[in-house]
């Protein structure tokens, strides 16, 4: 038997690791992330939930690329506006998509095309959530989407930490633009489903 070389021996002791969907998709979104930081300009992120009721995280996806082949797309952008608290406008917009969608496509785009949520202070209220859960500021049930049921920090949390702005903004508009209108409207009949929000947002919170 010939003598293995150093790197043989290192090749074949290192543990082999298959990177899940989720953690591709994560890593790939860090990624995009990175690179639209660098061009120092605007771009649209594209972040994917299964809902059973509550918000799950992209990382907590498992399911794969066959429920993006589920989703229904509403073509209507739809406005965020809000003040921060340093007194700076930010104007940005979201697209969004989901399973629950697709039987009630045409109720669905008429909704989206024709509510004004600008006039609903949907905007702020996406904002004043958002700095909940990045931990600047101390939540109320005020603050919270009708379709969440539980505050940071409390004991229900499930071990919640800050997140980072954008992923507070994220979540937030997601919960109030997809979970809570679903739920408003009656379109999540189903045990789960899957969504989908696609915005230019920045996360810009200060």
């Amino acid at each position: 038997m010939s003598k293995r070389t150093v790197d043989e021996v290192l090749a074949s002791s290192s543990p082999r690791f298959v990177a899940s969907i989720a953690t591709e998709a994560a890593l790939d979104e860090l990624v995009l992330e990175a690179r639209s930081s660098a061009r120092g300009r605007r771009s649209r992120r594209r972040l994917l939930w299964l809902v059973p009721g509550a918000v799950v995280a992209a990382t907590a996806l498992t399911a794969g690329a066959v429920i993006a082949e589920q989703l229904t797309r509403v073509d209507v952008p739809i406005s965020i506006q809000y003040t921060t608290d340093t007194g700076k406008n930010v104007s940005c917009t979201a697209h969004i998509a989901s399973s629950g969608f697709s039987p009630r496509l045409a109720e669905v785009t008429e909704y989206y095309k024709t509510h004004d949520f600008d006039a609903d202070g949907l905007g702020q209220r996406i904002y004043n959530y958002a700095l909940v859960l990045a931990g600047d500021k101390e939540g109320t049930t005020a603050d919270l989407p009708s379709s969440v049921l539980w505050l940071p920090g409390d004991e229900n949390d499930g071990g919640w930490e800050p997140q980072p702005n954008q992923s507070a903004l994220n979540e937030s508009a997601f919960a109030f633009i997809v979970q809570d209108v679903e739920n408003e409207r009656g379109w999540a009949a189903e045990s789960w489903r899957a969504a989908q929000m696609e915005t230019d947002c920045t996360g810009e919170l200060h």
